[in-house]
């Protein structure tokens, strides 16, 4: 039987092995995730409910948070790592990806200098559909049915779509026709054994013999 309290402490090992200056914080003791909270309104659990990744990063609820379901606990740092090393990867482009288009909303500020024209950027910051967010978002949740379905237990792709439909990640994607099949697309290639490198990765990290 898998042992999830010595594979949390292998993949947190691998993830400051591959992400420089990785560490876990406290939501609590971060005034800028603080203040994300003040920002992020509109997601009522994202002090106390979710994690948060902040390259090099993770924030937690509380530090006590690891404690309470170990296997959880791998689950969602095996996704946040995908972040992680997308972000490592990829630098600036994975944050242009992530926060577009609402990003484009500060180009409003251009109205203290120029035409009053510009205002009209803050209409980016309505809840408009984020290709860049569901796609990076889509590879975390790909990363969380993977380990789920190693572990032995049953996934169901289709638990997953409310994410990316609802206020969680500021509707970032309206379809959930489209989303639940990609969903299921990406499940049936984990159980085909039909790995990306780094769905591999995690994999050898967390089960080697398998």
């Amino acid at each position: 039987m898998p042992n999830a309290d010595q594979e949390l402490i292998k993949l947190k090992a691998h993830i400051a092995e591959n992400i420089p200056g990785f560490e876990v914080k406290a939501k609590n003791e971060s005034k800028f995730v603080k203040f994300l909270s003040f920002l992020l309104f509109f997601n009522k659990g994202f002090m106390t409910r979710y994690i948060t990744t902040l390259y090099p990063r993770i924030f937690i609820p509380t530090l006590a948070w690891e404690d309470k379901n170990t296997l959880s606990t791998v689950i969602v740092y095996a996704h946040e790592y995908v972040h992680l090393k997308d972000r490592h990867l990829m630098g600036w482009l994975f944050n242009y990806l992530y926060l577009t288009p609402q990003l484009y909303s500060l180009f409003a500020l251009l109205a203290i200098f120029a035409s009053n024209w510009w205002l009209l950027s803050l209409l980016f910051l309505l809840p408009l559909p984020s290709p860049g967010r569901m796609w990076l978002e889509l590879r975390g949740y790909t990363m969380s049915m993977a380990v789920t379905h190693w572990y032995g237990y049953t996934v169901s792709p289709s638990h997953y779509v409310n994410y990316f439909t609802k206020s969680g990640y500021y509707w970032m994607f309206p379809s959930k026709k489209i989303m639940e099949w990609l969903l299921w697309r990406e499940y049936e290639k984990i159980c085909a054994d039909e790995l990306s490198p780094l769905l591999q990765e995690v994999k050898d990290v967390l089960f080697p013999e398998k």
